[in-house]
């Protein structure tokens, strides 16, 4: 065996090796933006592109994703770099480079952009001539799914070699291939993982309406106090899961309320002590319907449909928890729920309390009925909070 041949095969050995670990990283990503941002690093790293760009398939066009450049963004900065671009679409025509290799599913593999001739495509030079960069070697690359659907396109520019610029080869067309084929998986999983997901989240939302359907307020209602709540839990400087969480599990506390007859949910005016105690068990209804799923956003519903109307003194219901004993999502959806509610038309209530009115209860009612804690970051963000109240309502009334 030559020497040559040896170096070839280990090139080809740390080749697959870099290719399965890309592999493993791509696969466990799910969150899409980033995700496409992995598969447009690994493919310029794995061929040792300077920069790149990937677009993703909708219908008839291509949508811009990504875009990197390391020479740019080393000379610009990324902030300043990721403001050149804005979301455009290109055809799926052979008019374009990029449009053509996804028209033919087929790679593209241009030694010098600007030297293209007898082609349908050719090379739109604006960006260089905004920046001063010079596109010079191109490699654009289909991803397609298993069936041969195409999923997207992305291209890698300027192979980088030493200090110089050179075409891409034919062994960067096989990686970048093989790369494109595992691109093609990674995305369709996160975005049938991302469609499921919306598909659940819709689903809490109208189970969420379901339970107050007989009020004409409650569509806004849940919208207000969900995002009052997802304030409230930014302000306290709590983790990112635990905002979107909260966020997406709130709309069901009152979810209990389908279990409460019609005459008195919608009775106008005072409920008889008979009637309260029967209204007071759409907590444990609430809980009882939602415990036992294995959904997080579910089990988090359930903690809050049983908790969000505990007091910090103890003096609340169903169980007069008290103080830390009652979950951080009650005590910030009881605020939540009860900024909303005292501020909005109900059929028990002549008309809705004034804004001043509302926030010296919920001043006052700090140590109280609600967690001081909460109460702090309430007011933190009441700009904040009484801008939503605004939007998703008739206005904030003062």
């Amino acid at each position: 065996m030559t020497i040559k041949l040896y170096v070839y095969i280990l090139s080809i050995m740390d080749i697959n090796k870099s290719l399965i670990e890309i592999g493993i990283k791509l696969s466990s990503e799910r969150n899409l933006d980033r995700l496409l941002y992995l598969i447009l690093q690994s493919a310029r790293y794995i061929c040792n592109a300077d920069a790149g760009s990937l677009y993703l398939k909708e219908e008839k066009h291509l949508c811009f994703a990504v875009s990197q450049n390391a020479t740019l963004e080393i000379k610009m900065g990324s902030e300043e770099f990721r403001k050149l671009f804005s979301p455009h679409t290109i055809p799926i025509s052979n008019k374009s480079i990029a449009g053509w290799s996804a028209a033919n599913k087929k790679v593209l593999n241009l030694g010098d952009v600007y030297q293209i001739k007898n082609a349908p495509y050719s090379f739109d030079r604006k960006f260089d001539k905004e920046t001063g960069y010079r596109c010079h070697s191109m490699l654009t690359v289909p991803m397609k799914d298993k069936e041969d659907n195409l999923i997207g396109v992305f291209q890698l520019i300027n192979k980088r070699k030493a200090d110089k610029i050179e075409p891409f080869t034919k062994d960067d067309e096989k990686v970048a291939e093989a790369l494109a084929s595992q691109a093609s998986v990674a995305i369709n999983n996160v975005q049938l993982t991302e469609e499921i997901k919306a598909a659940h989240l819709e689903t809490i939302y109208k189970l969420g309406l379901a339970a107050e359907y007989k009020d004409e307020e409650t569509g806004n209602h849940i919208r207000r106090m969900s995002e009052f709540s997802k304030i409230i839990a930014e302000s306290l400087g709590l983790d990112e899961g635990f905002i979107e969480t909260i966020y997406h599990a709130s709309p069901l506390h009152d979810v209990g309320k389908i279990g409460i007859p019609d005459n008195i949910l919608t009775k106008a005016g005072k409920l008889t002590p008979e009637e309260w105690k029967i209204m007071k068990g759409h907590t444990i209804l609430g809980y009882q319907l939602l415990k036992d799923s294995h959904s997080k956003i579910m089990q988090i519903a359930s903690e809050i449909a049983y908790t969000h109307h505990e007091r910090w003194d103890g003096k609340g219901y169903p169980r007069g928890l008290s103080k830390e004993e009652i979950p951080l999502t009650g005590r910030v959806v009881s605020l939540a729920d009860f900024f909303d509610a005292v501020t909005s038309s109900r059929p028990y209530r002549d008309k809705p309390f004034p804004l001043p009115k509302t926030l010296r209860i919920i001043k006052e009612e700090a140590g109280k009925h609600f967690c001081p804690k909460i109460v702090d970051a309430f007011f933190d963000s009441i700009d904040r909070i009484k801008e939503i109240h605004y939007i998703l309502s008739e206005g904030v009334r003062s």
